[in-house]
């Protein structure tokens, strides 16, 4: 379920549900993004221009933005490109319309599809491909560890993650 945090000048929103804990969002403005603090996102903490810079970093797709100062809204371009990650899903990016199992339809920026076939979340990744050993043709992707990802190879879980917390 995406919640949306209104600022001034822009609006994130994040969707738990598809998040894979690749952490862009808590590297880059850390006074905007804070794991532990409620709520989580404080967009005015920094100018519209780097917040929008950070959430264009979210390969998944589960931080977007909106503009509200005039400023240009995330646009996916005309073209869609899908990247396989080594033993891991498909980075994909463009305007991707993804129809879930309850049959709702979304329209992402950006999303990590699952490839392993494992996901209890598909067509998104959940990050059963690294439970699995799940080996892969693809290209090579830097993760870096953080509070969401204490270990290259289990990143914590939907239920540990406090950003799922009200």
């Amino acid at each position: 379920m995406r919640k949306v945090y209104r600022g001034k000048d822009i609006e994130v929103s994040f969707d738990l549900d598809i998040c894979v804990h690749i952490a862009e969002c808590l590297r880059g403005q850390r006074q905007v993004f804070q794991l532990k603090r409620r709520p989580w996102i404080l967009p005015d903490l920094a100018g519209a221009d780097e917040v929008a810079e950070v959430v264009r970093l979210c390969p998944s797709g589960a931080l977007q933005y909106r503009r509200r100062d005039g400023g240009q809204d995330e646009d996916p371009g005309e073209t869609t490109t899908v990247i396989p990650v080594r033993d891991g899903p498909l980075l994909v990016a463009g305007k991707i319309e993804v129809r879930r199992e309850d049959g709702t339809v979304e329209t992402l920026p950006r999303a990590t599809l699952c490839r392993c076939g494992l996901s209890q979340h598909k067509p998104f990744c959940d990050n059963q491909h690294l439970a699995a050993g799940f080996r892969a043709p693809g290209i090579p992707f830097h993760i870096h560890l953080s509070p969401v990802r204490p270990r290259l190879d289990a990143p914590i879980t939907k239920a540990e993650d406090p950003r799922g917390e009200n």
